[in-house]
């Protein structure tokens, strides 16, 4: 049963909009292009992860994808997890990892060695990380005053065509490296292992409330992430047929001068954009201005149509543009 679904996360929606937006000679364009493709290799990873997940008994799994909780030691930070398996006799915490090359997990040096094209490139061990949210988990539960239930960890390897090697001094701990196609099989193994029932059904119902209800999405500041000022940000509505051709309004509609197609709806995107640029809360004039429109009244009128209504005084008046969480 999937508890909470995998969606496209907010910072990978940050980029695609950055990248739209920003101006296409800006120096930072290849520094933000490389960065969105691993994020993005990362999160197509974790939709291979849920492809195998999808062949468990779905009474008894209970799975929640991209989890981002407060730690119990300090509620401004946070631990993730690429997906929690919640089963009433364990639960299972998996890191994903989508990499493509020779991997040798090097237990020294606590790293990934990853060899592609003959260059040599080092990630943190996945192990250690897994183990590190394994025990922000485990003071989590302790915290909410929930039963005390095993937790496993995994690392999947979703890319088919990686090699793997493992360093000999891993011990134990090679057992948790697995291949995606590998995962259910591995999930039936843990479940022969723990036979005593822990979870009953309303302590599943109380974990998966908590967890829903205190998962936070990652929110960064993508433009001060790259240092790029608001001036270097393309502003308008764009034509959805021609990329970065600037729509104007005309009556109730948006009109492209290039393609001559009209289209009622084109701001609701260049508004969302706004709001993952900029910020969510916005005043008439800052849509206007991003728009290329003047008349506040008819701003006011689109703003209602995405059923977003002022709160604050007449003149101060701001509206909260819902972003994905």
């Amino acid at each position: 049963m999937i508890k909470k679904t995998r969606t496209k996360p907010l910072k990978l929606l940050k980029f695609e909009v950055l990248l739209e937006r920003i101006l296409p000679s800006h120096s930072q364009i290849q520094n933000i292009e490389s960065n969105y493709r691993k994020y993005l290799a990362g999160f197509r990873g974790e939709l291979t992860l849920d492809y195998y997940l999808s062949e468990l008994q779905k009474d008894n799994y209970h799975i929640f994808h991209d989890l981002r909780i407060p730690r119990y030691d300090n509620n401004q930070l946070f631990f993730q997890l690429d997906a929690l398996i919640l089963h009433p006799r364990f639960c299972i915490i998996i890191e994903v990892k989508n990499l493509i090359g020779n991997l040798y997990f090097d237990h020294q040096y606590d790293q990934i060695v990853r060899t592609r094209e003959g260059l040599d490139e080092t990630f943190p061990d996945p192990v250690n990380q897994v183990g590190i949210q394994k025990k922000h988990l485990s003071h989590w539960l302790f915290r909410h005053k929930c039963p005390l239930i095993p937790i496993h960890t995994l690392v999947v390897i979703t890319n088919p065509k990686s090699y793997i090697r493992i360093s000999p001094k891993y011990g134990s701990n090679a057992q948790k490296i697995i291949r995606g196609r590998t995962l259910p099989s591995k999930i039936k193994e843990i479940e022969k292992l723990e036979s005593e029932v822990i979870l009953q059904k309303r302590d599943i119902k109380r974990i998966s409330s908590l967890l829903l209800k205190e998962h936070t999405s990652h929110n960064p500041d993508i433009l001060k992430l790259f240092n790029i000022h608001r001036n270097e940000i393309l502003t308008g509505v764009f034509c959805p047929n021609c990329t970065q051709i600037t729509l104007i309004r005309i009556k109730r509609n948006w009109l492209c001068t290039r393609c001559s197609k009209t289209y009622m709806d084109a701001h609701k995107k260049a508004i969302i954009d706004y709001a993952l640029l900029f910020s969510p809360v916005v005043k008439n004039k800052d849509v206007r201005l991003f728009l290329h429109m003047q008349s506040q009244s008819s701003v006011k009128k689109l703003l209602y149509s995405m059923k977003l209504k002022p709160t604050g005084s007449r003149k101060a008046a701001t509206y909260t543009i819902p972003l994905p969480k």
